[in-house]
């Protein structure tokens, strides 16, 4: 009985740093900064980091431009996020949005792994 506690008392050691590891793996969006290039548009550069080792697929990333605590804009882009991205890939797109007043900020999320109706109550309050 001694024997048996003691090899599974080493098998949890032994896999413990193996299985936190397994675990931290993620996904990470990395917004790098957004500006007003003309009223009318706003140009938004952002990185992904994949610390999986095989590219991920259907990963939606939801962005919202606010103004006064209400979003004005929304924009929901669906990529694969390659395997070992690291984040200094940067990518960008526009939202059409006023932006003449400068009170406006960017809230932003990345859904993967997730049921649909969660990332439909994130977009629930665009217009």
């Amino acid at each position: 009985m001694k024997k048996i506690t003691f090899l599974l008392i080493a098998i949890s050691i032994l896999t413990g740093p193996f299985l936190s590891i397994a675990y931290s793996l993620d996904l990470e969006l990395q917004v790098k900064d957004f500006e007003c290039v003309e009223d009318g548009e706003i140009v938004v550069h952002y990185g992904l980091v994949n610390t999986y080792g095989y590219d991920y697929n259907n990963v939606t990333l939801g962005f919202k431009i606010v103004q006064y605590e209400k979003p004005i804009a929304c924009k929901r882009l669906n990529v694969v996020v390659p395997k070992d991205a690291d984040g200094s890939e940067i990518n960008e797109f526009v939202i059409n949005a006023p932006c003449s007043d400068k009170t406006y900020s960017l809230k932003s999320a990345i859904f993967y792994y997730i049921k649909r109706y969660k990332i439909e109550e994130w977009f629930s309050d665009c217009n």
